[in-house]
């Protein structure tokens, strides 16, 4: 081979390495929690709460303020995160119903197309003994789950340590440590006295004690989240490895899970990229979760389906936009005969507008249910329902208990909301002659959302009527 030959040559060879490096695909490492509400972190202000893993994870590249999921219960936030697709459109709705609508299909295989291993690792989709159904193909590796003590998750250290394809990764990591039952009493770094409830909620030394568990839960998740970094750094390319820490939806507490409000729907979004995301860098954009595995498609180079609800976010997280949807919808319907409470919402801008569409209903979840119809010696040891009953007890000799309760189960039609101003929702502007044309709008749009995904508006199990409810008594004899 003369001299000429050798350069062409060696010229061709660098030029398919360069393009080999070129379209090298990306890892992904996706962490989901349970139940891990969207101010419980550092990133998100809390100051009573340690997280220095998502502390990190955030220094490190994008918190997004404005991520939702698309309703408050773990079936359907998970199926419409798999699916792209909204509830009513996927077949979910309720966090009972487990069948996705014939036709439909999960968006994993888009990945696995794309020459990726997917991998999932405890809870990922929704319920243990039917983990996976209709969500994931054949092809998806399951690791076994990890007892919810086990910090090291030994189990992905294995995978990690012995895995010998080359092919790019998709890892998720469902954690569960913040779902109910939490940790048991007294391995709290923090004393439950010390314990600050959010204003809108009663104060009860139980209730304390209740938050103190939860805070050991979210503790505990982000020790996980930072071996799973550690792990990442050992055994991927980390300049070549997406990291994303959220959750299904916020904690079984009032006003939030099971409920349209933002601790109810709001996420924590967390995302690094070294050398393509801009580190401390944060966003309003509104995104949603049917939009995070269209975004991992798009990165990954594959084609996102035309038909689905959800849309690439991958401008937003290189810095190149900085808005992404006008308006973010979510749903509720119910589990069986618990949290039977029908709920729409939208969120545009800084306005919130929420729909009851059964304001005769009570409105009740586990929580307070397995509380009161459950009986002590059959409820759990370390269950979250255990402290419910305080708030009854205190509603006794208290009329602030009593207000509390009452805000708790009962809702008006409409509710209307200016986020900025009000963060906790506790000023409802529905009625206010100012705020009639926004309240028009959105009414609007709501209702047109709700023919376009085709709600049929139907009800998960049998209601209970707030003319039969107890604390509706002690109401009207509180005004006698």
């Amino acid at each position: 081979m003369n001299i000429f030959n050798k350069i062409i040559c060696g010229f061709i060879v660098l030029i398919y390495n360069f393009s080999t490096a070129q379209v090298k695909k990306p890892n992904f490492v996706i962490v989901i929690a349970d139940d891990h509400g969207v101010f419980h972190s550092t990133p998100y202000g809390s100051t009573i709460i340690e997280t220095p893993n998502m502390q990190k994870l955030a220094d490190e590249g994008i918190r997004f303020d404005n991520a939702y999921i698309a309703s408050p219960a773990c079936a359907p936030s998970r199926a419409a995160l798999f699916t792209g697709l909204m509830p009513y459109n996927n077949g979910i709705v309720g966090n009972h119903e487990k069948n996705l609508k014939p036709g439909v299909l999960s968006l994993i295989p888009n990945l696995i197309e794309q020459g990726y291993e997917v991998v999932f690792q405890g809870k990922v989709a929704h319920a243990r003994n039917n983990q996976h159904k209709g969500y994931v193909p054949k092809a998806v590796k399951i690791l076994k789950r990890a007892p919810t003590n086990d910090q090291k998750l030994s189990v992905v250290d294995d995978f990690l340590k012995n895995r010998e394809t080359t092919r790019p990764l998709a890892l998720f990591v469902g954690c569960t440590d913040t779902h109910t039952p939490y940790p048991p009493a007294g391995e709290s770094r923090i004393k439950p006295e010390d314990v600050i409830i959010n204003k809108r909620i009663y104060t009860t030394p139980e209730a304390q004690l209740e938050m103190s568990r939860y805070i050991q839960a979210a503790e505990s998740i982000d020790t996980k989240l930072g071996n799973i970094l550690k792990m990442s750094d050992i055994y991927l390319d980390k300049k070549n490895t997406m990291t994303v820490y959220t959750s299904d939806h916020g904690m079984a507490w009032p006003f939030a899970k099971w409920s349209l409000y933002e601790t109810g729907i709001r996420t924590p979004l967390l995302i690094s990229w070294p050398g393509k995301i801009q580190p401390h860098t944060t966003t309003k954009a509104m995104v949603s979760w049917i939009d995070l595995l269209p975004t991992l498609i798009d990165i990954a180079d594959g084609t996102v389906p035309e038909n689905i609800d959800g849309k690439p976010f991958t401008a937003v997280i290189l810095g190149k936009k900085n808005k992404h949807r006008d308006a973010i919808y979510a749903t509720h319907k119910g589990d069986n005969e618990k949290n039977v409470y029908p709920i729409r919402s939208v969120r545009v801008g800084k306005w919130k507008y929420i729909r009851n569409l059964h304001p005769e209903f009570a409105y009740t979840t586990h929580t307070d249910t397995w509380a009161t119809e459950v009986p002590m010696t059959k409820l759990h040891a370390n269950h979250a329902g255990r402290h419910w009953n305080s708030y009854l007890a205190a509603a006794k000799r208290d009329p602030a208990a009593v207000a509390f309760l009452i805000d708790y189960h009962t809702n008006p039609a409409e509710e209307l909301y200016n986020i900025e101003k009000d963060p906790l929702e506790q000023n409802n502007l529905a009625d206010d002659p100012k705020c009639a044309k926004k309240l028009s709008t959105l009414r609007e749009k709501v209702t047109q959302h709700m023919k376009e995904v085709k709600d049929d508006e139907s009800l998960s199990g049998p209601p209970k009527l707030l003319k039969d409810f107890s604390i509706m008594k002690s109401k009207i004899k509180s005004t006698d």
